[in-house]
């Protein structure tokens, strides 16, 4: 792993703790106040993007790591 992977992990690790404190605020004070045809739609959105985001997350740094891996395999094989 290098530098730049820990520090993107740490901001991801950042960004996600602020959302989950964000989330617990937004149930504990304003969902009863919502009606509940918005409730569920907002309760659905919410799933898609707690599951959604971190596989397409993931998506994106694989492939960042595999096209790094391939330029370093691409380089040490030239210096043979």
């Amino acid at each position: 792993m290098q530098r730049s992977d820990i520090l993107a992990f740490l901001l991801a690790l950042g960004i996600t703790g602020s959302l989950i404190w964000a989330l617990i605020y937004f149930i504990n004070v304003w969902w009863p106040r919502l009606p509940k045809v918005v409730a569920l739609s907002i309760c659905i959105l919410l799933a898609v993007m707690v599951i959604g985001y971190p596989i397409y997350a993931l998506a994106r740094w694989s492939d960042r790591y595999l096209a790094r891996m391939q330029t370093t395999k691409t380089h040490g094989a030239d210096k043979d």
